[in-house]
Order: structure tokens, then sequence, then C-alpha cells
């Protein structure tokens, strides 16, 4: 990066003027190589410091003016070995730690980080150093620890706002998104740039804003002339409701990068949501003679071919991407599925049990697996084998709403009223419109004898299924096409 250069070419000027600074201050007989080094005479400056090391081997400053000269003549590995040499004599010799710690950045040697602390315990407020540190750790995806060090060296900022931009890009990594997007929005203010601008649009995009993201990603988009762009914009225009300008830019997408199967997944899901089956299995067709051993394809055209009740044809293609990919657990789970639409439950729920078992730490496939031990009527048994799986799957993700009100259901069926209740609750907060988990509230209360709101809690329930009904009605559905998607009569 040009940051890391200039970076690097600071810290060997304050290398340099430490080094010269004192040697000509002493006195003493390294003035010559001094005054060699300051004139870039680095072949004579080496010369004469070896001649000097002949007669005093662990003098750690000589050491460390052959390792200026060194690195002076492009030979950046032999001088790190003589900055090392000179802290074997000189631990805390700062000439000789500053040397070892800016050659072993610039060659990302593992112990660069150690180097570059040690200089901090000797001098602390050393912004150079915090900045070199915060580079080195973002550069080892350790966001954690470079934060500290990136707030430390603000003060080049303006100078380096490829540091800035390493601060908000850490910052989002480690999950700060109001604070990366902030940063994010004065780089573009007061140094334009492609990279700060896609990176700003996912951090609007991670907060929930997809109008604002796809504002900041528009220039971009004019260019047309990235993958990842397109891509991005696709999924933008989708949330903001514009979903024909989503098929154009996907389209766009897959004519770009015809190798990137998450293109044709979008595509898929896009079509899955319009219910426009058909044309999402046209478009997977296609990804599929450029990726013909894609398990995710597979899985993909077989979702969609289940809601076309091609039910054979979606149980090959679950097998083959299983086939292809074992670990890929959701293809076992849309087996699961497709064999619950027959009506065949029991040859479901020994699928899910037997995949939970293999995959035991994903939520999707416990939830599904204690849906379909619900639906079981093995008796108490298979009912706490449920509610088993239903409390596993929020344990990996709390945020699962439809795990926690299933969780509810289960709970009451179980004669555990206030645990239902606390799902409920939970449930509710999470999305607060969903009269499922509402309902599983009421009837909580009915059983612990808390009737004094529940008039109010079934006038609200009510009030929500109306305002969804309605909004359900007043949504536009989009039916894509082979070319140009239509708006159809809703």
């Amino acid at each position: 990066m040009a940051s890391t250069r200039r970076l690097l070419t600071a810290c060997c000027v304050c290398l340099c003027a430490a080094a010269l600074t004192a040697s000509a201050q002493d006195g003493s007989d390294t003035a010559q190589i001094v005054q060699l080094l300051r004139a870039r005479q680095y072949d004579d400056a080496l010369q004469a410091t070896q001649h000097l090391l002949a007669s005093r081997p662990h003098d750690c400053r000589l050491r460390s003016l052959s390792g200026l000269a060194l690195n002076g003549m492009d030979r950046a590995a032999e001088a790190g070995h003589a900055f090392r040499q000179a802290l074997q004599f000189c631990p805390n010799d700062l000439l000789a730690l500053e040397g070892a710690a800016q050659i072993a950045y610039a060659r990302r040697e593992p112990d660069a980080p150690q180097l570059l602390l040690r200089i901090l315990r000797l001098r602390p407020d050393d912004v150079t150093t915090h900045a070199m540190l915060a580079a080195a750790y973002r550069g080892k995806q350790e966001c954690k620890a470079a934060l500290p060090h990136f707030e430390a060296s603000r003060a080049l900022f303006d100078s380096h706002p490829q540091l800035q931009e390493g601060y908000a890009f850490c910052l989002a990594s480690t999950g700060n998104y109001d604070k990366a997007a902030a940063n994010y929005e004065q780089l573009l203010n007061t140094d334009p740039d492609e990279t700060a601008r896609y990176n700003l649009a996912i951090v609007q995009w991670k907060l929930h804003d997809a109008k604002a993201a796809l504002a900041t990603l528009q220039p971009l988009l004019k260019q047309n002339d990235s993958e990842s762009v397109l891509q991005l914009g696709a999924r933008l225009a989708e949330e903001t409701g514009d979903t024909s300008r989503a098929v154009q830019l996907l389209r766009a997408a897959i004519l770009r990068d015809p190798m990137d199967v998450d293109n044709y997944l979008d595509f898929a899901q896009l079509s899955f949501n319009h219910r426009s089956y058909q044309v999402g299995m046209d478009m997977v067709n296609a990804g599929l003679t450029q990726l013909p051993d894609s398990a995710r394809l597979y899985l993909a055209r077989g979702v969609l071919e289940v809601q076309v009740a091609h039910f054979d044809a979606a149980m090959a293609d679950f097998n083959r991407a299983h086939q292809l990919d074992p670990q890929l657990s959701l293809a076992m789970d849309a087996l699961g599925i497709v064999q619950s639409q027959r009506y065949n439950s029991a040859a479901a729920l020994k699928l899910f049990r037997e995949q939970a078992r293999v995959h035991p730490h994903d939520g999707l496939l416990q939830y599904l697996y204690a849906e379909a031990a619900s639906e079981s009527d093995a008796g108490d048994e298979t009912l706490r084998e449920a509610i088993a799986a239903a409390e596993r799957s929020i344990a990996i993700d709390g945020q699962y709403e439809p795990a926690r009100v299933l969780l509810a259901r289960l709970y009451l069926q179980a004669n555990q009223a206030q645990q239902a209740l606390t799902q409920a609750e939970v449930a509710l907060r999470i999305r607060p419109n969903d009269d499922t988990a509402l309902y599983q509230e009421i009837m909580a209360r009915r059983r612990l004898g808390q009737t004094a709101d529940i008039q109010k809690l079934v006038r609200q329930m009510n009030t929500i299924r109306q305002q969804n009904a309605q909004q359900a009605k007043e949504k536009p559905q989009y039916v894509l096409r082979d070319e140009v998607p239509h708006e159809s009569t809703p």
C-alpha cells in the first residue's frame, strides 16, 4: 500500500536521523560512518563498520550502523540480521529495535508486532510505531488488537488517509458499524476513494439502511465495471423495492463473471421470492453449464423444483448436491422438506435427526429437526426431543425468531407456561408484529392465570393481523421474465 511505503520512509528517516544525530554528538569514531551514511555512500559505510567490528564485535551501535548501510544497499535480509545481532548485546537500544522492526514489518515477518511493542514500551507515544503496529495487526486479520493502535495514531490520518481506511475497516470487522460509517464518510469527503465508497455502502447495509447504501454506491454503479459492485447493487435494489433494477444488475454481474456462483444463487433467491420459479431454474441451469460441480447450484435448483411440485427432479438434485459436498447440510434439510411435503413425516424426522447429529452447530437444521419432531405423534419422548432441538437452535442463534416461537409452543405442550411466556416475549422483541408469537404469549398468560391484560393483547393481535394482511395486499408482486420483469396485478 502507498500508506505503508510512506510510513516506512518516515520511519527510516527517523532511524537515520536518530543514528546520525546521536553519533555526531558523542564525537565517537563512528562520525566518519555517519557522514558516509548521510552522503548515501553505503558501500564505504559498510566497509568502515566491518573494519571497526573486527575489534569491537559487541558494539551494538556499530551493528546498527551496518544494518543502516545494508538497508540502504537494498540488502534487507542482511540488514535485519545486523539489527538483531545488535539487540543481542543491547536489547533496549532504540536504533536497533527500530531498524529490526522496520525490516520485519516491510517483510511481513511474524515477530514484527513484538518488535514494535518493545519500541512502544520505551517510547509509548510514538505515533509512527502505533500506526505500523495497527497496520501489522490488520494485515494478520487481528482487528481487535489493531484498534487501540489506530486510535493512538489518529494524528497521521490526514496525511495518511489509508490509515483511517484501515481503522474504518477494523471498526466494521468488529461490529462497530456506526463509527466505521463515520470514518468512511470522512474519508470520502477528504480523499474520495472507490474502496472506501464500496465499504461504506456495505457498512450502511449492515446498519439496515439500504436506501443510503444504494445512494453511496451509485457513482460506482454508473461505471458498471465491477462484478462485486453490481452484485451489491442488486441486493440493495431489491431491498429498496426496485426489483426490476435488481434483476438488471444481477444479469450484468453474471455476464461480468460467469464463474461466480453467488450471482446465480442471488438470482435464484430473487426468483423464489417473487414466485418466478421457472425463470430461476433457467438461470441456475445456465450456471451449471459454467459450474457443473457446484453443490450449491444443485441445491438451489432443487428448492425451486419443489415449488412447482417436481419432486423427483428435486430429490435427484438434492442427492447430487449431497454427493458433491457431504458437508452441505442444507441439502439434507431440503430432502426432509420434500419428504414432508409428500406427507412422509416419519422419513423427514429420521433425516433431520441424523443430520442434526452430524451437524450439531447448524441452527437452521436444529430448528427444522425440532419442527419435524413436533409434528410427530410419537408422544412425550418425541416432544422432549423437539424441545431439546429447539433449545439448541436458539443457543446457536438467539436472534432466530421462528425457533423462539416454536419453542414457546412446545413449552406450552409440555405444560411449562412460564418458559413459554419467556420465549414468546423474546420473539416479540425481535419481531414485534409477529401475531403467532403474540398468540403464544396470550396462551401462556392464560395458563399462568395472568388474565388482566389478555383482552388488550387479543385486540393487539387482531390489529397486527389486519396490518399484515393489508401490507401483503398492497405490496406489489413482481414476476420475473426471461429478460425484463413486469409488475403483475396484486
